[in-house]
């Protein structure tokens, strides 16, 4: 059996120079409903152990149904009330960090942050279309707004599987990535997860149903697991708390399978980066 070196040849990711961090989490339900939670304790961490400023912006058109309450991180009396500015006041107040909601669906505009400043836009969504907005605020993205600093942190799932994506640019170029692709110190750029994925921007079967059906209820039919989401954001915590505040990343995709109990990532180093 040929052993996996990979991991032992990665170089850490860094980011660039900033005085503030800007969490923009796209999607309150199922995967991002639990994910504030630790984005909210990771701002608190920021404020007793940095000089560094945080803020985090909730954005979900949603409003809180009866369905949603044994898969997503609502209670009964949320009913009728819009997610993500449920989410925004209990974490806000609860962790007294500066976390504001905004109700409606996202558009490139709402990642803007002041200058030097790092952006993670946590896409927790399952449909192409939001995607492709999320997209179009990286560098060469399909938009006319370009935000600097920007990493794109991608949660999907499916019934008992899923995956964390991490990534800077839609126009990837691998001598772009590293300080010295011969004997590389760190990383500095990765592919978007489309391009990882380029399916990602593709309409699933069931968004082109004239009523798609919801998380909630493709839970209910016995097509996703109770707490995969739950895992996913798991996952995707560490890979925020690398990224922001301990450093030390060295991966930028993880998949599961909750089923088998496998999982797998790719790393950050040239040979791996060069496939994409």
């Amino acid at each position: 059996m040929q052993i996996d070196l990979s991991y032992s040849q990665a170089v850490p990711l860094i980011v660039s120079q900033h005085n503030h961090v800007e969490f923009v989490l796209v999607g309150a339900g199922g995967t991002g409903g639990f994910l504030i939670s630790a984005i909210a304790r990771l701002m608190k961490e920021f404020e007793t152990t940095t000089t560094k400023t945080t803020a985090c912006t909730i954005i979900d058109p949603d409003i809180v149904e009866a369905k949603n309450i044994p898969r997503q991180n609502f209670q009964p009396g949320d009913i009728g009330l819009p997610k993500a500015e449920v989410l925004a006041a209990r974490y806000a107040l609860a962790m007294g960090c500066n976390i504001s909601a905004i109700s409606q669906p996202f558009t490139p505009v709402m990642a803007k942050a002041p200058w030097r400043s790092l952006v993670i836009i946590v896409g927790c969504v399952d449909n192409a279309a939001a995607r492709q907005e999320i997209a179009a605020c990286l560098n060469n993205g399909y938009g006319t707004y370009y935000v600097p600093d920007v990493w794109w942190l991608d949660c999907g799932n499916h019934r008992t599987s899923g995956q964390v994506l991490l990534g800077s640019s839609n126009c990837f170029q691998l001598e772009q990535a590293f300080d010295n692709l011969s004997k590389p110190n760190f990383c500095k750029v990765l592919p978007s997860p489309i391009i990882l994925h380029p399916e990602l921007l593709e309409a699933l079967p069931e968004e082109k149903q004239s009523t798609p059906l919801s998380c909630a209820e493709l839970v209910a039919r016995n097509q996703q697991s109770l707490f995969v989401n739950q895992h996913v954001a798991a996952i995707a915590s560490e890979y925020l708390l690398a990224l922001t505040l301990t450093g030390g990343l060295r991966k930028f995709a993880t998949y599961f399978d909750i089923n088998s109990g496998a999982s797998r990532s790719l790393y950050t180093n040239p040979d791996i980066l060069a496939k994409f």
